[in-house]
């Protein structure tokens, strides 16, 4: 079984690029909710549990501190 293949640098960008246009669309909402952080990546709701809590409502803010991934988890503890 082999492993599938790592982005490459270009496709990286494209891939953080998308990620930053998809939360900085959430924050331009000024309120952001649960079912908003559905389509992001672990990445991506990390990023909105840091630079975006404030504007998150409670139902974001329970699903960020509850999240899958212990990653989003801490950074939604760092931010409460």
């Amino acid at each position: 079984m082999s492993k599938p293949a790592y982005p490459s640098p270009q496709e990286l960008e494209v891939i953080y690029a998308e990620r930053d246009e998809a939360v900085a669309a959430l924050a331009a909402k000024g309120k952001i909710e649960a079912a908003d952080l559905a389509p992001l990546d672990r990445l991506g709701r990390c990023k909105v549990a840091n630079e975006h809590w404030g504007i998150c409502d409670e139902s974001a803010r329970h699903a960020l501190l509850n999240d899958t991934h212990h990653f989003v988890r801490a950074c939604a503890c760092l931010a409460a």
